[in-house]
């Protein structure tokens, strides 16, 4: 390792959310899928009524890059492969007609058939978070953060949604624009919008890389206009998938993700920001892609993304995901994905 590799870091001793100290949660953790470099405390808000976990210390904002390098979107292949593929027929396109209202021309019986999509576990969530569970009334223009290969922006093109993307990977900024994608490259303050021009935001996994979430998120709703909302989705600091694994849940991922929330303390961020009609509660997607990167962490340190499973591994996913997802009915404050749509 030479000096140009090491990422330096500052002390953030207090929680973001509520001020109060944080103790050590998980220590000397390394980066389980990048191999960036670096060891790594997670340390957890004593507030009994808050529990935000975060860095400590955390990445310098001008070295964090660092921890990108080999990060996935800089993988054309991830670039180029439709995760959305097909959304627009059979039991997709009714889901999202009957569910948010996309679409039109369905018969009741098409309608119906929709709902098919609640027999395959985590199939709905899927489908949810593919619009950021948006209803087709709020459509307008619509700015992702953190789009990546653009594969969000793309879809809710098609859509209706006047969607564009932001990115501060160079690379996944270059090839969303080759194919035809509005991309603006760096980060949200630096893009100097006018205030109010969005109709919504997206933050499909992306909150949880930012250093200031309630500064940025300030920032968010200056952007959207009176009306508008923000859409969120996070990793879950308290899915089920941390309380079996631990320091070996995939979700955590230092040193990418620098604060990881619960539904109490996206609430109180969301506020303090400034939105109101808050919906805040938890999905069971990915629960099966959780456990298996999980669970390779826990017998190896190590999980090769988006590389093919062992047939076996995908099995004893699905499984995992039909358990997830019976148990998310029962305790819906454990699914892995957090999400939150709420109003400027």
């Amino acid at each position: 390792m030479t000096v140009s590799d090491v990422i330096g870091t500052r002390p953030s001793p207090m929680c973001l959310v509520c001020g109060s100290a944080g103790k050590p949660l998980y220590t000397d953790m390394a980066d389980r899928l990048f191999s960036a470099p670096g060891r790594w405390t997670l340390v957890q808000c004593v507030a009994p009524d808050c529990g935000l976990l975060w860095l400590n210390p955390l990445p310098l904002e001008g070295e964090i890059g660092r921890a990108y390098r080999d990060y996935y979107t800089h993988d054309e292949s991830e670039t180029r492969r439709s995760r959305v593929s097909g959304l627009l027929s059979g039991i997709e396109r009714a889901y999202l007609q009957s569910r948010y209202g996309y679409g039109s021309g369905l018969s009741f019986p098409q309608h119906l058939f929709g709902w098919l999509a609640w027999l395959y576990p985590g199939y709905a969530a899927e489908l949810d978070l593919s619009v950021m569970w948006l209803d087709a009334s709020r459509r307008g223009r619509l700015l992702d953060i953190g789009s990546g290969s653009g594969w969000l922006v793309e879809h809710l093109n098609t859509l209706g949604w006047r969607a564009e993307g932001l990115d501060f990977d160079p690379h996944a900024v270059e090839e969303a624009r080759l194919r035809g994608l509005t991309v603006h490259l760096g980060d949200l303050a630096s893009q100097r919008f006018p205030n109010g021009v969005f109709a919504a935001v997206t933050m499909c996994h992306s909150l949880e890389h930012v250093h200031d979430p309630l500064s940025w998120l300030i920032e968010v709703r200056r952007v959207i206009r009176p009306g508008g909302c923000v859409a969120i989705a996070t990793p879950n600091s308290a899915a089920l998938g941390r309380k079996v694994f631990g320091a070996n849940w995939l979700g955590l991922d230092p040193p990418r993700h620098l604060q990881l929330f619960n539904i109490a303390t996206m609430r109180r961020l969301l506020e303090k920001a400034g939105f109101s009609k808050l919906s805040v509660f938890t999905s069971p997607r990915h629960a099966n892609g959780n456990f298996v990167g999980s669970w390779s962490i826990k017998r190896s340190g190590h999980f090769a993304m988006g590389t093919q499973q062992p047939v076996s591994a995908r099995l004893l996913g699905r499984v995992v995901q039909v358990a997830a997802s019976a148990i998310h009915r029962m305790r819906p404050e454990l699914g892995e994905d957090l999400v939150a749509v709420a109003e400027k």
